[in-house]
């Protein structure tokens, strides 16, 4: 995994979107602005939607490319350093980051009353530029280390995407497909798998938690990190977020590595 310099470096000039600058049109939204500017982000792109002559993955190519399903995508992904679970909460369907389960917009935590009062006791604190929390996911935060298979030469990095949704996307009036929070954490969750790959991987098992309704139209986050590996076998979380920092779905699955068999002579 190359690292780079801008953030930028992987913004490709031809991509088949419907919006012809999906990172300016993000950028114009201030809580998805305040995420890309994260300086710990190692690389942004703009997904390639252009259709393959096979028609490989043309679900999401050219079903999910359209005015009215997903309009626009960029990914990011970044190092993360994994949190210890906090004695309160064990996973993320109980959202405890930082402390205080507050959750404020972004994604960032809401200061807690300590924290507020002593503010007041000091008016002129240091100013210093506010980052979004990561996520209210322990679940997804945690994991990691050389015990679960990470090493520094391939770190377990924190893949995320923004995608703007239309109302193609609904089942109910307003609501989005059920199906579709399986679909959206598949592919995030599936690339922080395949980077941990030489060949890539595949779904073995997927399993979705739905929290909340998720209305439509809306920008998502949909978060993805492997938290462990052994041999092949690969497990990732996942989750989508609103533009608040609330976990409306999460999942869990198993990836296997792909083993690509070595090209024998008939000889």
């Amino acid at each position: 995994m190359s690292s780079s310099s801008s953030p930028l470096a992987s913004n490709p000039t031809e991509h088949s979107q419907v919006v012809a600058d999906p990172l300016a049109h993000f950028k114009a939204v201030p809580w998805c602005a305040a995420l890309l500017s994260d300086p710990a982000i190692i690389e942004i792109g703009v997904p390639d939607r252009r259709p393959l002559p096979n028609g490989d993955s043309s679900l999401v190519r050219k079903t999910m490319n359209s005015p009215t399903t997903a309009r626009a995508c960029v990914t990011f992904y970044r190092l993360v350093k994994p949190i210890q679970p906090s004695s309160t909460s064990s996973s993320s369907r109980s959202p405890s980051f930082g402390g205080t389960g507050e959750l404020s917009p972004a994604g960032g935590s809401a200061p807690s009353d300590s924290s507020r009062s002593s503010k007041a006791k000091n008016p002129n604190p240091d100013p210093k530029p506010k980052q979004p929390a990561l996520s209210a996911s322990e679940a997804l935060l945690g994991g990691g280390g050389r015990p679960n298979g990470e090493s520094p030469q391939n770190p377990f990095l924190l893949f995320s995407a923004l995608v703007d949704l239309g109302e193609d996307c609904q089942s109910f009036p307003g609501v989005m497909h059920g199906g579709m929070h399986g679909l959206l954490m598949d592919e995030v969750m599936g690339s922080a798998a395949n980077a941990q790959t030489a060949h890539g991987a595949r779904t073995i098992r997927f399993t979705t938690h739905h929290r909340r309704p998720i209305w439509l139209p809306q920008i998502l986050l949909i978060r993805g990190r492997v938290i462990r590996k052994v041999g092949r076998k690969i497990d990732v979380r996942g989750t989508l977020e609103d533009k608040d920092g609330n976990i409306l779905a999460d999942g869990e699955g198993i990836w296997i590595a792909i083993v690509r068999e070595p090209v024998r002579s008939n000889l």
